[in-house]
């Protein structure tokens, strides 16, 4: 199943935020694939999806982070998230005053967005694949948003299946340029969630200071259950460092009940974003890397859900496309 509802899209030009995310990525995908699978493919019906409610947060959230989306200190939570703001208090990629919605709202499209991933997880449990234009919020983590990542989808998707009893294990495959520092953060202690991520070995977010002033190592530095750091140049490497790393984690776990797979873009050759220039990979590169993910969990059996996490730019949208594409035919 593919799950795409034109109103799901975050178009953050509303809010008056420049970031290079196309407003029209995920749409654009939706409406290329509709054109070449007219039969297979149909926008889904979101009438009464609800958001993500307080207790779902908080499945992977502190208290006091959820309580401040919920009161006053909302846009100051989205500014930091969004890092709308300089250290000398000037805008960054941020003009109010040409914003046609006020930011508390960006809130609560996040949250829908975030129950969408949750029901594409879910769905993913019966069909064995679900891919959601949207999601993806791999940043985020337990004490609040960051790198545009206002809350963990991921984590609080798999903890609301395992809540239900639908799952006892999971993993999480971010091949995003950036490392997954937010859901390592929150499941360093959680035996049932499992993480791989194979991201870009320098650039944000391990551009700054390992350990801070009082020597606790900064959280975006905590590993993933494997981190694959690949280096500038080094791009004929990934598959192959993507596949040993895969047969490791298999080696060392069982079989679980569902994979999300972070399916970033932006390792893009010509992804927008500058900090995630450090890694290139070709449109061929990126769907051999799609491909192989997709058929070693089929040939597992293992339910999988994707998410499109990063993406920057017009060109963002080929990389979902061809993937989905492939999808398609096969079917």
């Amino acid at each position: 199943m593919i799950f795409y509802n034109k109103s799901l899209d975050h178009k953050f030009i509303d809010y008056g935020i420049q970031i290079p995310i196309s407003k029209s990525r995920s749409e654009k995908c939706f409406e290329y694939l509709k054109e070449k699978f007219p039969e297979k493919i149909k926008e889904t019906d979101c009438t009464g999806l609800s958001p993500l409610s307080k207790q779902d947060l908080l499945l992977a959230h502190n208290a006091d982070f959820v309580s401040s989306l919920f009161n006053s200190e909302v846009e100051e939570a989205l500014i930091t998230c969004f890092e709308l703001r300089n250290e000398d208090g000037t805008w960054n990629r941020f003009d109010p005053d040409c914003a046609t919605k006020p930011l508390s709202l960006l809130k609560d499209e996040i949250l829908l967005q975030a129950k969408a991933s949750f029901l594409s997880m879910e769905e993913s449990l019966k069909s064995k694949f679900a891919y959601f234009l949207g999601g993806g919020m791999h940043h985020a983590m337990s004490f609040g948003g960051r790198g545009f990542c206002l809350v963990n989808d991921i984590v609080i998707g798999i903890r609301k299946l395992q809540k239900l009893k639908k799952i006892k294990t999971a993993w999480v495959l971010d091949v995003d340029a950036h490392k997954g520092c937010g859901t390592a953060e929150l499941t360093q202690n959680d035996e049932t969630i499992k993480t791989l991520s194979i991201h870009m070995g320098n650039g944000w977010p391990l551009d700054s200071e390992k350990f801070d002033k009082d020597n606790q190592l900064n959280p975006w530095f905590i590993e993933s259950t494997i981190d694959c750091p690949i280096f500038e140049g080094e791009e004929d490497r990934y598959l192959q460092v993507l596949k040993e790393s895969l047969s490791q984690l298999e080696e060392k776990f069982e079989r679980p009940d569902l994979v999300v797979v972070v399916n970033g873009a932006d390792p893009y050759e010509l992804d927008e974003l500058p900090s995630a220039s450090l890694l290139k990979l070709t449109l061929e590169q990126l769907l051999k890397r799609d491909t192989f993910i997709y058929h070693w969990l089929k040939e597992r059996e293992i339910p999988q859900t994707y998410l499109m996490s990063g993406g920057y730019g017009k060109h963002s949208w080929e990389v979902y496309a061809q993937f989905l594409g492939y999808i398609l035919k096969q079917s």
